[in-house]
């Protein structure tokens, strides 16, 4: 069956944050992927499941397999499998978890966007009676039993990732996110987002350090007119002090000129 739009939508945002957490956290011998057939039978090879979005160990050997036989050696499966609700929903609630059961996932989610929509409508009942949740998590229990942990609208927290899932509303509508908060409000980025945020990190600093350079500017500038105030001042200083002094040199003179004596008269 085909992927809704939303469904995209969905698998987009979770793959590239899944992969984003593996390289902030510098996790090692993993791989993230999506619609990637799993097959548990040897004998069977037609029964296997695709998950929209999963975790699984692996290590770094190329060229990765087109598909994971887990009866081979270093082909394990998944240790997160995420599944976004197709329109066929109750075949996804009722068929999933047992498959997921079989091919020994250590998590299992189950996102529907239609819960997470009616979730969002006070008052909306489910179609026939029936009750769709925002979120369903499986895993096995401490006497290996498989079992239903979490079904609910809320943030759902995965053991293996050691984040939220969590459902935020955007234009588009509901859409599953990782969180490392269960309010959802420290999302972990996309790809995408992250480098946006690097972007705009390195232009924000890059305006600070042209606001820096300008105010250095400034300074400099205003330090210049005040160095040339003050040789402006020191020069009008000198030619005050020496019009002073040649004001007092001409009044020394005037002085020593009317207290000298007469000169003789000359002889009749």
């Amino acid at each position: 069956m085909g992927q809704s739009f939303d469904q995209m939508d969905s698998v987009v945002l979770l793959l590239s944050s899944l992969e984003h957490l593996i390289e902030q956290r510098q996790w090692t011998n993993v791989v993230a992927g999506t619609d990637i057939f799993f097959a548990w039978i040897e004998t069977k090879h037609l029964v296997r499941i695709s998950p929209d979005v999963f975790l699984m160990p692996w290590r770094s050997e190329r060229p990765r397999p087109t598909s994971i036989q887990t009866w081979k050696r270093g082909h394990n499966p998944p240790s997160v499998a995420i599944e976004i609700v197709s329109e066929d929903w109750r075949k996804d609630y009722e068929q999933l978890p047992p498959k997921y059961e079989q091919l020994d996932v250590e998590e299992l989610f189950i996102y529907d966007i239609e819960g997470a929509r009616r979730s969002m409508l006070p008052g909306s009942k489910p179609a026939r009676g029936a009750t769709r949740y925002t979120f369903q998590r499986y895993a096995r229990d401490d006497e290996g039993q498989w079992v239903r942990t979490y079904t609910g609208d809320g943030a759902c927290w995965s053991s293996v990732l050691e984040v939220h899932l969590v459902t935020v509303d955007t234009e588009q509508g509901p859409r599953p996110r990782l969180s490392f908060d269960p309010s959802g409000c420290e999302l972990v980025p996309t790809v995408a987002e992250h480098e946006r945020r690097l972007k705009e990190a390195e232009r924000e600093r890059a305006e600070a350090a042209d606001q820096r350079a300008e105010v250095d500017r400034e300074r400099a500038k205003a330090a210049d007119q005040r160095a040339e105030a003050a040789a402006q001042r020191a020069e009008a200083e000198g030619l005050r002090a020496a019009s002073l002094e040649a004001e007092l040199a001409s009044l020394k003179a005037a002085l020593l000129a009317r207290d000298l004596p007469p000169e003789d008269s000359p002889s009749e």
